[in-house]
């Protein structure tokens, strides 16, 4: 008898205790941003930041945040005009938890459009007082600086902005309890691949100052999209593109906006945009860079994936542009955990949900050129540095997906960019180092360097060491290689990477 009470007590602990993962909640937002740059000699710059930071990074220090942030030009002559980069800041509370000091400072690379952006590199430090609209939005005013060290781009500035407050919860770990679960929600986020093709010109496409094809075929560019926030049907959306069809390399858009996605059935859906952005170079009639885009489609969707095709107009509303396009996606869904309820950490129950790993890297590229010329007869630098980016959702231990983009800050090549998708291979050497293999296509172009239509892609190896739970070190080796340019350059990269791991419906 005494033998069947212990068996009962066990299998009843047992059934009340589970695996459960930490979760842990850290204060993020977008920050939006706009100011006017002087310019010597010429209009100035209406320039656009927008970008995505979080603070709790750091333990020791809540209040430092760390984000990636882009800067487009909207107004000038300067359209195609962008800069990518990472912001490292403090925020400080002055007036009852609704009043903020926030000072910080970007460090990026990119230009184009023949602006004087010298080797590319941007500077631009911040002092900002945020105030609280509500819980979710807060506006923004203070003072910034816009350098280019090597160039002759200089100018203080009164910023205008305002941040939307959310949350990232990263799953730690997974452990063995009888506590209670909370309550569970999720945010909806799709992650795709896009082919964008303009069409059908009413304005353009191509500058008539120029010496360029003026019968040049349709622009197609390559590149991503990302949707969330579902809500009622409507959703955030991001669209990056850059060119590889069209005699146009260099040309690139980055557009956010608003999205309405209607189902019909539970496979076929109906699919809305309005989007505002920057858009230029490659000298297509882009006027300031600003851009506009509507469009509507159709789209298929099987279990997580989706597969849409949208068409619409193409505007630049002060520029000399307008055509038709075409959109072709294909995306993954992740119903990804969240819980704005609790303060800092919870424990979640395995049963319903799984820990997806992503990674968001940035580093500094190397490129080592051979005795060939670019655009304008000039050889190439024999050495000149780009900062890059990259976002990684692995599949399983050994195999991810790759997007990533790399802007030149240092040489001759302050306009040079290039955007990728491919795939990386990890072979794990101890629970620390990783030997990784990566395979990249892509676009690129700017700078005069010489990429035929645009078309690149990549090959490398590297490694990898974990710091800690969240950061990792990394190194690559590798190669570029234009389709139909002379760019062929030896690459190497140094940087970190942040490991997120995130938990999503099973």
């Amino acid at each position: 008898m005494k033998n069947i009470c212990i068996l009962l007590l066990l299998c009843i602990s047992t059934s009340f205790s589970q695996d459960k993962f930490e979760v842990e909640k850290l204060t993020s937002r977008i920050r939006i941003s706009g100011e006017i740059v002087d310019m010597v000699g010429e209009p100035d710059l209406g320039f656009l930041g927008h970008g995505y930071e979080m603070f709790g990074l750091v333990p020791s220090c809540p209040e430092f945040y760390f984000g990636v942030n882009s800067y487009s030009a909207l107004t000038g002559i300067r359209s195609g005009f962008f800069v990518f980069g990472v912001t490292g800041g403090i925020q400080k509370s002055v007036f009852n938890d609704w009043m903020y000091l926030d000072a910080g400072l970007f460090l990026g690379g990119g230009g184009g459009s023949g602006a004087p952006d010298g080797g590319g590199l941007m500077i631009r430090p911040h002092v900002d007082l945020e105030a609280f609209v509500n819980k979710k939005i807060a506006i923004r005013a203070g003072l910034s600086l816009v350098d280019f060290p090597s160039g002759s781009i200089n100018s203080f500035n009164v910023n205008l902005g305002a941040t939307i407050n959310t949350n990232t919860y990263l799953a730690n770990k997974v452990i063995t309890t009888n506590q209670g679960n909370s309550n569970a929600f999720f945010n909806k986020l799709d992650i795709g691949a896009l082919s964008s093709n303009l069409y059908n010109y009413k304005k353009g496409p191509l500058k008539s100052d120029k010496s360029v094809n003026q019968n040049a075929p349709n622009i197609s560019l390559i590149g991503a999209v990302v949707k969330s926030g579902y809500h009622n049907n409507f959703y955030g959306v991001l669209k990056l593109g850059g060119a590889f069809v069209g005699e146009v390399d260099g040309f690139m858009m980055l557009l956010s906006g608003l999205g309405y996605k209607l189902p019909l059935t539970h496979w076929l859906f109906l699919d809305a945009k309005g989007l505002l952005g920057g858009a230029g170079g490659g000298n297509v009639q882009f006027g300031g860079g600003f851009a506009a885009q509507v469009e509507a489609g159709i789209g298929l969707s099987c279990s997580d994936y989706f597969f849409s095709v949208n068409i619409g107009n193409t505007y630049a509303p002060n520029g000399n542009f307008q055509s038709n396009h075409l959109d072709v996606s294909v995306s993954r869904n992740f119903n990804i955990y969240k819980n704005p309820q609790i303060n800092t950490t919870e424990l979640v129950a395995s049963t319903a949900v799984k820990r997806e790993e992503f990674g968001f890297s940035t580093y500094n590229r190397a490129y080592f050129s051979g005795a060939k010329q670019d655009k304008k007869g000039r050889l190439y630098d024999p050495v000149f540095n780009a900062l890059g980016f990259e976002i990684e959702k692995k599949i399983n231990q050994h195999v991810s997906v790759l997007g990533a983009t790399v802007w030149a800050y240092q040489g001759n090549y302050g306009a040079y960019a290039e955007g990728w998708l491919g795939m990386q291979y990890y072979h794990p050497l101890s629970l620390e180092w990783s030997i990784t293999a990566k395979g990249l296509f892509g676009a690129g172009g700017g700078g005069d360097i010489n990429l035929g239509s645009g078309l690149v892609y990549q090959y490398s190896l590297g490694i990898q060491k974990f710091i800690n739970k969240r950061w990792s070190f990394i190194g690559n080796a590798g190669q570029v290689r234009a389709i139909s340019g002379n760019f062929t350059p030896v690459l190497f990269d140094v940087g970190v990477k942040l490991n997120i791991s995130q938990l999503v419906v099973k």
